[in-house]
C-alpha cells in the first residue's frame, strides 16, 4: 500500500497486532484494537477471568454462560473438528500444559482432562456445555477470528482499505492488492502472495520445539501427538478464522486440508520444497 497509510501497533493475542489504515481514517484503528482486546480478554488461556477459565472450572455437563464471540469461535471449532475427522481439536490444553507450552491452571488435574472438541455442546448464543472435563485452548483459531472482527470494525466505519496483521495472520480490506512475503520455518522469506480483499495465515513450529522427558515436542498436537512438521504452511481464505485454523490441519494432512478448503473457500499457498542437508 502507498505511504499514505498510517500504521499503529499494540501487543495483543500473544503477539504484536498492526493496523494499517489511510491517514484520513487513522482514528478508526481504535475500533479495530477494541474488537481484538475484547476477544483477547474472553478467550485467553492465561487469564483466570476469561471464558476458557470458566469452562475449565465448571463441572462436566454444566451449562456455562460465555460471551457470544466465544460461542462463535467454539461453533467454528466444532465444525472443523467434525469435518477434519477429529484432526482439528481445541481441547488440547492438557497436552500443551504437559509439554510446557502453557502454564498449569491452579486446581486442575491434567489426568482428568479427557474431553475433546466433540464433547463441546453449543446450547445457544451465550451458553456452552462440556460433557467431559477438558482444557480448551483457542490459540489455533481465535487470532484469526480477532483479525476478522477488527476488519469488520473498520469496514463498519467506512474504511475503504486497510490491513490487520496479528503476527502473520492477516486480513486485507479493499480491492488494492498487497504483496505479502512469507517466511519458511527457518525464518527466511521463500514466497510471496498478492492478496486483495481476503485473509492469509501461516504456521510452523520447527523453531518452537523443545525436548520434554527425552522426546521432542511442538506446540501443535493432532490426536494427542505432537506435530513435528518440517515446513511452514500458509493458507488464503476470505475469512481469517478459516485461514488460521486450516493451517493446523495443513501441517498434518495437506491433502485433507486442500479438500476441506475447496468446500470452505480457500487454498494452500504453494511453498518451495524444503532443501535437505547433504
Amino acid at each position: 500500500m502507498a505511504d499514505t497509510m498510517v500504521r499503529r501497533c499494540r501487543p495483543l493475542l500473544g503477539t504484536f497486532v498492526e493496523v494499517a489504515v489511510p491517514r484520513e481514517w487513522s482514528g478508526a484503528a481504535d475500533a479495530a484494537f477494541a474488537a481484538i482486546a475484547r476477544i483477547h480478554a474472553r478467550m485467553s488461556f492465561h487469564e483466570e477471568t476469561s471464558d476458557l477459565a470458566r469452562l475449565r472450572h465448571a463441572p462436566a455437563g454444566e451449562a456455562v454462560c460465555v460471551d457470544s464471540e466465544t460461542v462463535e469461535v467454539l461453533r467454528a471449532a466444532v465444525m472443523l473438528h467434525r469435518r477434519s475427522g477429529r484432526l482439528f481439536d481445541v481441547a488440547i490444553g492438557a497436552n500443551l500444559v504437559a509439554a510446557g507450552f502453557l502454564p498449569r491452571p491452579e486446581g486442575i488435574d491434567l489426568r482428568a482432562m479427557t474431553g475433546t472438541t466433540a464433547d463441546i455442546e453449543i446450547l445457544d448464543g451465550t451458553h456452552v456445555r462440556c460433557r467431559r472435563p477438558m482444557l480448551i485452548d483457542l490459540g489455533g483459531i481465535a487470532k484469526g477470528h480477532a483479525v476478522d472482527k477488527a476488519a469488520e470494525a473498520l469496514i463498519g466505519q467506512g474504511v475503504p482499505r486497510a490491513i490487520v496483521n496479528a503476527g502473520g495472520d492477516l486480513r486485507v480490506i479493499g480491492s488494492e492488492p498487497e504483496i505479502i512475503h512469507l517466511r519458511s520455518a527457518d525464518g527466511a522469506i521463500d514466497a510471496a502472495v498478492s492478496l486483495a480483499d481476503g485473509a492469509l495465515a501461516s504456521s510452523s513450529n520447527a523453531h518452537l520445539r523443545q525436548r520434554r522427558r527425552g522426546s521432542e515436542v511442538a506446540p501443535h498436537f493432532a490426536k494427542g501427538r505432537p506435530v513435528l512438521a518440517e515446513q511452514a504452511v500458509s493458507v488464503v481464505a476470505y475469512r481469517c478464522i478459516i485461514a488460521d485454523a486450516m493451517t493446523k490441519v495443513a501441517l498434518v494432512d495437506p491433502a485433507l486440508a486442500k479438500a476441506m478448503l475447496a468446500e470452505l473457500g480457500g487454498s494452500i499457498v504453494e511453498r518451495p520444497a524444503r532443501r535437505r542437508a547433504a
